[in-house]
């Protein structure tokens, strides 16, 4: 997918000390753009943070992930693009030799996302039928979401990590009062821009700890009708909760990025959940509810 971010010359230079194995103060990424940017990066787990007393750090323990990744914007040579970006003009000749486009844009290899269910549903693609329960083994993979069609009273789950979105038949104990269609969260923005587009309601099925959350909130909540969504908790939480053993985890996620300065209480729907994980002082993953 065409994403319109392009990465700044201030964060290739950073990039650049990054990979020559410096940590670099969270601070250095000052401007709003670049703290964008290290958002995305850190999602994606290209850079990794850690804590020196009162400062966060940034750091990369794989050169070589972080140049694959680079290669999603186009950039083959971080030294080429970062010459590029001094330039005042540039021709479209070496725009397109450096940066894969002329237009500098990141792209994506996919444009689509994955669907499945373990329940008969059918769907719509430019007006022609399309059954989204796949074979055992495979995955539905949507490619022109824009002309997909679903019935009203199927329920969107939106599920975390491919392992469980597997595995989903383990889980449709879970779901037995909603007809659901399983929807896997992907490295672009075509699943948003759909639920965007629909009506139907939405049940977010992620670990029980405040990242995923803070996931919930800021590439869900915030984006869709808030009377749409909903954070999957199973009615004997505290119990599980309490017999958790997971506090590793927790103190890990109160220095996540997407973490901080979020107000749970202002999410009714979550604000219970979240207050019992920091009372607790722990978190549980999904797993535990797989049959």
């Amino acid at each position: 997918m065409i994403n319109e971010t392009k990465l700044t010359l201030t964060f290739c230079r950073i990039l650049e000390k990054i990979k020559q194995k410096e940590k670099i103060a969270i601070g250095k990424f000052s401007s709003k753009t670049n703290k964008e940017l290290l958002k995305m990066f850190i999602d994606e787990k290209v850079l990794q943070i850690s804590s020196q007393g009162r400062t966060d750090y940034i750091y990369c323990t794989d050169n070589k992930y972080l140049d694959n990744y680079l290669q999603t914007f186009g950039i083959d040579s971080l030294d080429k693009y970062k010459n590029f970006l001094k330039k005042k003009e540039t021709s479209r000749a070496e725009a397109i030799k450096i940066a894969s486009n002329s237009k500098q844009k990141k792209g994506r290899i996919f444009n689509g996302f994955f669907l499945k269910s373990y329940l008969p549903i059918v769907a719509k693609i430019e007006n022609q039928e399309i059954s989204l329960q796949p074979q055992k083994g495979t995955w539905i993979y949507i490619e022109n979401y824009k002309t997909l069609e679903i019935r009203q009273d199927i329920t969107i789950v939106g599920v975390e990590n491919s392992e469980t979105f597997t595995l989903i038949e383990n889980y449709k104990h879970l779901f037995t009062d909603i007809k659901p269609l399983f929807l896997l969260r992907y490295n672009n923005n075509s699943y948003i821009e759909w639920l965007q587009k629909i009506e139907n309601d939405y049940l977010h099925f992620g670990d029980f700890d405040l990242s995923a959350i803070a996931i919930y909130i800021s590439e869900f909540r915030n984006k869709l009708t808030t009377n749409r969504c909903r954070f999957f908790i199973p009615e004997n939480i505290n119990k599980l909760i309490k017999k958790s053993k997971n506090k590793s985890d927790y103190i890990k996620q109160l220095n996540d990025p997407k973490v901080k300065g979020i107000n749970f209480d202002k999410y009714p729907e979550i604000s219970n959940l979240a207050n019992l994980i920091l009372k607790e002082k722990r978190t549980l993953e999904q797993e535990i509810m797989m049959k």
